[in-house]
Order: C-alpha cells, then sequence, then structure tokens
C-alpha cells in the first residue's frame, strides 16, 4: 500500500477517514479487535534531556492540530484513540521499565518512542519479544536499531550516522580542516553520530589529534580543554542538551579559539537558546542533522514550524531536533492509520504493510522505507551564525537528498585506525 502526501492540511481532506484524538479505554496489547487504540508514548522527563516530554507532547499536538484533536485524545474512523505517557531518564533501565509497563501493565497496541540511543537498543530487543505489539520510533538513532530484524519496528528518520553525511568531506575540502580533537559522550548515539563524521573525514584525509569520552551529565570541561593539543585544526563537540551548553560556555570563558563541529544535537536551538554567553565559541560551528537551517525553501516545514510554536508544549522558540523528529514519526503513524481506517486486526498486518511502504513529503523532505523499516531521508549541512537581532541561528550549507542507511554499527574509538 503507498500513501503520499503534500503538506500538513493534506489529511484534513481525506474525507471520512479523517482522524481525530479523544480518550478512551479498553483492552489493547495488539489484539486489534476493540473499539480502543492505545498508543503509549515514551519520552525523557528526567535528567540531561528532560526537556523531550515537553517536545514530544509538542510534536504530537502540532501533528494533531489540523484535526482538531490534541495530545490526548479522539478518534480514528470510528475507533477511538487513547494515548499513554511514561516519563524515562535517558538510561537503558528506566526505557526497559516503561516500555514493559506500557505493554504488560498498560495493553498499548503501539509503542511510540523513545528519545535516547540507548533507550532505543533497549526498546527494539524488547520489540522483538513482543511481536504483537508495534513499535514506531521516536527520535533514538543508533545505526543498528533496524538490523536487528524485529519486523514490528519502524523508524521514520535517519540514523545519526546517516545525518552526518557530507560533513566530513566539507570539513576537508572546504574548511581546510587536517585534524580534529573528539570529544563526545560515551554512549551509542555519539559513538554513531561521530562514527558517521570521523569516517568520512578519515577517509577525504584527515586524522583525529586526540579523544574525549565523557559520561552523560559532565559539567566541568576545564581539564579536557586544557588536553586539547595545540597544532590541532578544530574539535568535534558530540555533546547535547545541558552537557552541551555547558561546553559552549566553558569554551567562552576558557578562551578555546579552535573551530567548532557539532554533533548533530550540539548546536541545536536546545544549546543555543540557552542564556549562557556562548556566542563566540558557537559561531562558525558547522554541524550535520535532520534539521534545516535558515534558508530551507519548503512551504510543508513553514507550516510545521507555525504549528510547533503554537502548540502548548513547545520548550523553545524554534523547532529542536526531538520535536521534528517525533513530528515526522507521529505523522507518519497517523498516515498508517489513516491508509486501514484503524484497522490493528491480524497481527496488525494490514498496517504494518502501510507503515513498511509509506511516502509522504514531510517538513524535512519526502520519506519513504526501505527493506528494514528504515525511512531513506533528506540531510542537512548547518553553519551557526548570528541573525540580524543578535540571536544565533542556524544556516543551511547544503542537503543532501535520498540518503540511505549503511551497515556499520560504530563503538567507541580513539584514531582513524579504529574505523
Amino acid at each position: 500500500m503507498m500513501l503520499n502526501k503534500k503538506g500538513l492540511a493534506a489529511a484534513v481532506a481525506a474525507g471520512a477517514s479523517v482522524l481525530l484524538l479523544a480518550t478512551g479505554c479498553t483492552a489493547g496489547g495488539g489484539e486489534g479487535g476493540g473499539d480502543v487504540i492505545k498508543i503509549g508514548v515514551m519520552a525523557t522527563s528526567e535528567g540531561n534531556l528532560a526537556f523531550g516530554m515537553g517536545e514530544a507532547k509538542a510534536a504530537i499536538e502540532a501533528a494533531m492540530a489540523p484535526y482538531g484533536g490534541t495530545a490526548d485524545g479522539g478518534e480514528v474512523a470510528g475507533k477511538t484513540l487513547e494515548i499513554i505517557y511514561a516519563g524515562t531518564d535517558g538510561t537503558t533501565a528506566s526505557a526497559q521499565t516503561q516500555v514493559k509497563k506500557l505493554v504488560e501493565n498498560d495493553g498499548v497496541d503501539i509503542v511510540f518512542g523513545p528519545v535516547s540511543g540507548d533507550e532505543g537498543e533497549t526498546v527494539v530487543q524488547y520489540a522483538l519479544t513482543v511481536p504483537e505489539v508495534t513499535f514506531v520510533n521516536g527520535s533514538a538513532s543508533p545505526v543498528g536499531m533496524t538490523l536487528e530484524g524485529a519486523e514490528n519496528f519502524f523508524r521514520f528518520h535517519g540514523d545519526s550516522a546517516m545525518w552526518m553525511g557530507g560533513l566530513g568531506t566539507y570539513a576537508v575540502e572546504e574548511k581546510g580542516y587536517d585534524s580534529v580533537y573528539l570529544l563526545a559522550e560515551d554512549y551509542s548515539f555519539p559513538y554513531d553520530n561521530a562514527g558517521g563524521f570521523f569516517s568520512e573525514f578519515c577517509a577525504a584525509g584527515g586524522s583525529i589529534s586526540g579523544a574525549s569520552w565523557v559520561p552523560v551529565g559532565t559539567t566541568d570541561y576545564a581539564t579536557i580543554i586544557s588536553q586539547i593539543p595545540a597544532d590541532t585544526d578544530a574539535v568535534y563537540v558530540g555533546l547535547g542538551g545541558a552537557d552541551a551548553a555547558s561546553f559552549l560556555s566553558q569554551a567562552v570563558t576558557n578562551g578555546v579559539a579552535k573551530p567548532l563541529i557539532g554533533g548533530s544535537i550540539a548546536v541545536d536551538t536546545t544549546a543555543l537558546s540557552g542564556d549562557a554567553n556562548i556566542a563566540s565559541a558557537a559561531i562558525g560551528t558547522i554541524t550535520g542533522g535532520p534539521v534545516p537551517g535558515a534558508g530551507y525553501d519548503n512551504p510543508v516545514w513553514a507550516e510545521f514550524v507555525d504549528a510547533y510554536l503554537a502548540a502548548p508544549s513547545a520548550e523553545f522558540p524554534s523547532p529542536s531536533i526531538f520535536s521534528i523528529l517525533y513530528y515526522n514519526s507521529f505523522e507518519s503513524l497517523l498516515l498508517g492509520l489513516e491508509a486501514v481506517d484503524g484497522d490493528l486486526s491480524d497481527g496488525h498486518a494490514a498496517f504494518r504493510e502501510a507503515l513498511g511502504s509509506l511516502e509522504w513529503d514531510s517538513p524535512t523532505g519526502p520519506i519513504s522505507m526501505d527493506e528494514n523499516r528504515q525511512a531513506i531521508v533528506d540531510n542537512f549541512l548547518i553553519e551557526v551564525a548570528e541573525g540580524e537581532d543578535g540571536s544565533l541561528v542556524q544556516q543551511n550549507i547544503s542537503e543532501a537528498t535520498g540518503v540511505k542507511q549503511g551497515t556499520t554499527v560504530y563503538d567507541r574509538f580513539e584514531s582513524c585506525d579504529d574505523l
């Protein structure tokens, strides 16, 4: 089954199968025979990415606004859809607890989420044990998630290695960087995100001048900053959320004079909208990821930005990487439900066929699916600049279209020889 959608308003014209959200209660657990479809939403509400829950709800609110729905409930083609939220702290233990609660206690039909990479790997392993439940990823992006063979798991955005496509070559050929120091958090998402950059950077002739893998939640970067070799050309910053903001602030106070290369969440709106005076460190930073910068000419993106800003739960002055990934994923879920009139019978067979063959024009470009239920997407190269009002903004450098997933799963590395 193939489904095309152009623009946020297109679903409104879907006629009698228009999707509305409201609350309800009935048995879930993938049986598909009742009048209620339960969706369990996993998102971070504690820890370094505590804003994840607000961004997940804002994405759902933006997706549901054209249908007159909210983040909490409505109807899908005559069936009631109930959303149950489960907050996590970004760790595997928390994710395991919450996903089991949603499935085994709350009886959800569909699990939507989670946010972080380690959580995602845990959720995929659990998905393999409950084939009666359908899983739609939120923003978790380790490469291996869609290579595990879970036929009930779907990801409607790129993985974290895909997000770096083109940036390594750009750093060598356009910026003239020959050596880069690696600073990143020590878990699965930065492994793949940094691996995607450095594999391309090293292949283009660059070298790694040193590496520091730090725990999530690190607050003092002074010692690491002092270890950056004087002759390195740039510093790769694979940090996110509060950690990224802390590093950028300390880079200013400690006089880091090196240009920065950001991981995909290092200089998005969650870091740039902080109170710290980080402009001298952030301006000129290049990065890659699924969020377009200023100059991106797509009316569907403009519609999404307006819908995000109108969402009651929106956390930031512009969409974050988490809100757009959750939006594209939740909208894909809704399009799949529309395509089958909410029919989850026969082990969700028709619903999963619709998800696996989905094609639509999202705010960030065309989305289609490969044989592993992994999205083929567009990617953006970004540079941080100062806006006319003095705020920090992201400017589009270039776009890569139709980016497909590779099969290399990265781990910690210290040099180009490790890749």
